[in-house]
């Protein structure tokens, strides 16, 4: 059953676009757009969200990547990593899914706010935010795959 993001998701899902803006560019703003408005439905967790599109996009569809940039929180000394898939189609990028993940696997006890608190990583490395690099260490990831200019 799909559904609204409900008011924290969307606070959330805006922050983690916004801190993905200086790479993506104009596509940050149309995202934001299609979140205002968008349904989504749970995959297997309510911290797991698959955003539903039209039939056609969800046809055309050619891939789905992570964004580059991602967030950290902390749950009860845990690492809470909060990420978003985007949809490739011929002539569009969409937001295709939203993930709030949880690295033992539990329930979260506490949302994360979007805000300082939050770590922000690139490509493994800790890039801004909150320094939690003692609960969720650096890795070397290559960097993320650039979109092309569809206009």
């Amino acid at each position: 059953m799909s559904r609204l993001l409900d008011c924290q998701e969307y606070n959330l899902l805006d922050y983690l676009l916004t801190i993905n803006e200086s790479i993506y560019g104009r596509w940050t703003k149309l995202w934001k757009e299609q979140i205002k408005i968008c349904k989504v439905r749970e995959i297997d967790t309510p911290y797991y969200l698959a955003i539903c599109h039209e039939e056609n996009i969800e046809k055309h569809g050619k891939w789905s990547g992570a964004l580059a940039r991602i967030l950290v929180s902390i749950d009860e000394n845990i690492p809470v990593i909060i990420s978003a898939l985007i949809l490739s189609t011929e002539e569009n990028y969409y937001v295709d899914g939203f993930s709030i993940d949880r690295m033992d696997g539990e329930p979260l006890k506490k949302y994360p706010l979007p805000g300082e608190d939050l770590m922000i990583m690139e490509a493994g490395k800790w890039i801004g935010g909150a320094d939690l690099r003692r609960f969720y260490g650096e890795s070397d990831l290559p960097p993320s795959e650039k979109f092309e200019d569809k206009y």
